[in-house]
């Protein structure tokens, strides 16, 4: 019997002909171009999707050497190996992959080449731009009018970036034992959690919005977020809500509640929930 792979309870498609691969892939992605390499014609091709609202979470292992080469598409995407190595090289710049610490960022319009080796098994995070753009705009408080861009190469150094994909291979584990239909907060709370480690833990053109020193809102702003968290707790919730409900920017808030409460605005909606009848 094959052992669990992470999002198992998810299949997209198990297939040993590289056509019917590329043609799971297409349904959810975009069609790639496809090479087998040392003279293979045949691969072990597992790939498993999970699909929230605005955010994707893939497991893909091929079996043998594979080149993939995807065309652009209107999505974030962060490459994350669990074994293997492999590279990828997105507008003429290539990236090594190690498990354990070198991953990928791709931006959309770009699209990039990817080269794993026999052994290689991943994670695919995708995020919808608009909802990431939002989500940027919300933490910031800032109109995003230009378009957000990621660096290739992540800054894996940074505790925001490890904690991201340490979390990634802790939800792709736990999504085995979940069924469908997941429920709407946890989906909302999830997503909330994922958009924000990913904009604070990798470089992109508004990192300076997320470093710059801003002033921590006032203690009494916290509790008019977690008072609005308590009447509100069946309901999900969000930075843009909060962040409308006290009149601070959603990451300035964010950043108070770990500075005065010891927790985030999402742990203490989960611990509203636990302690409240279903």
């Amino acid at each position: 019997m094959n052992a669990l792979k992470p999002l198992d309870n998810f299949p997209l498609t198990r297939s040993a002909d590289p056509e019917e691969v590329r043609a799971a892939l297409a349904k959810v992605y975009a069609e790639p171009t496809l090479e087998l390499g040392r003279g293979a014609r045949k691969l072990n091709g597992r790939i498993n999707e999970c699909r929230l609202q605005s955010i994707r979470l893939a497991y893909g292992a091929y079996g043998v050497d594979t080149c993939f080469n995807f065309p652009a598409v209107d999505c974030f995407m962060q490459i994350v190996p669990l074994r293997g190595r492999g590279e990828v090289t997105s507008r003429r710049q290539p990236v090594s992959l190690a498990a354990g610490g070198l991953t990928a960022t791709i931006s959309p319009d770009a699209g990039y080449l990817g080269k794993y080796s026999h052994d290689y098994e991943g994670l695919l995070l995708k995020l919808d731009r608009r909802a990431l753009k939002r989500k940027l705009s919300a933490m910031t408080g800032v109109v995003i009018d230009q378009p957000l861009k990621m660096d290739l190469q992540d800054n894996n150094g940074t505790q925001s970036a490890q904690t991201l994909h340490q979390y990634l291979r802790v939800l792709a584990t736990m999504l085995n034992d979940a069924r469908p239909p997941l429920p709407a907060w946890w989906v909302s709370q999830t997503e909330q959690l994922l958009m924000v480690m990913f904009l604070c833990g990798h470089r992109h053109n508004y990192s300076h919005l997320l470093e710059q020193e801003a002033a921590d809102p006032a203690p009494w702003q916290v509790r008019k977020a977690e008072d609005y968290i308590e009447a509100n707790w069946q309901e999900p919730v969000t930075l843009e809500t909060l962040a409308e409900v006290t009149g601070v920017s959603g990451f300035s808030l964010f950043r108070a509640f770990r500075r005065i409460r010891g927790y985030s605005p999402f742990e203490f909606a989960a611990e509203v929930r636990s302690r409240n009848p279903k």
